[in-house]
C-alpha cells in the first residue's frame, strides 16, 4: 500500500497545484480585462474635460486617449495580482490536500500513509461530488 499512497499523494498534489495556476490565469484574465476597461473609461472621462478650452491640449488628450497612455501599467499590474489572488483563493481550497499529501508522501509507510490515502480519496469523492456534479448544488433558478 506504501506505493499507492505516494502515487495518490503525488497526484493529489499535482492535481492541487495545476488547478491552483489554472485559477490564477483565470483570475489574472478577468483582472486585466477589468483594469483594461476601467482605464479607458477613466481616461476617456478624463480626455473630455479641460479647464480652459485649447485646440493644442485637446490635441494632446485625444492622442492620450487614442494610445490608452498609461494603460499599460495598470493592467499588467492588475494581471499579476490577479494572478496570485486567484492562487490564493484555491490554494485555501486544497489546504486538506496538501496536508493528506504530505503525510502520504513523508510517511514511511505504515498506518499514516494509509489513512492520509483513504483521507485523500475522501476529500476527492467529496469534491467531485460537491463540485462537478449538481448533487447537493441549487438548480431551480429558471423556477
Amino acid at each position: 500500500m506504501t506505493v499507492i499512497s505516494k502515487i495518490a499523494g503525488g497526484l493529489s498534489l499535482f492535481s492541487c497545484i495545476r488547478d491552483m495556476h489554472k485559477t490564477g490565469v483565470i483570475y489574472s484574465n478577468n483582472e486585466y480585462a477589468k483594469a483594461s476597461g476601467d482605464t479607458f473609461i477613466s481616461c476617456a472621462i478624463g480626455t473630455q474635460k479641460a479647464d480652459k478650452i485649447s485646440y493644442k491640449d485637446a490635441q494632446r488628450k485625444n492622442w492620450l486617449l487614442r494610445n490608452n497612455f498609461m494603460g499599460g501599467i495598470n493592467e499588467g499590474m492588475a494581471k499579476v495580482g490577479g494572478y496570485f489572488k486567484g492562487v490564493a483563493d484555491s490554494a485555501t481550497r486544497y489546504i486538506p490536500n496538501f496536508i493528506l499529501s504530505a503525510i502520504a508522501l513523508c510517511a514511511k509507510g505504515g498506518l499514516w500513509s494509509n489513512i492520509a490515502t483513504v483521507g485523500l480519496a475522501i476529500v476527492e469523492l467529496y469534491d467531485f461530488v460537491r463540485n462537478s456534479t449538481s448533487i447537493f448544488q441549487r438548480t431551480d433558478y429558471l423556477e
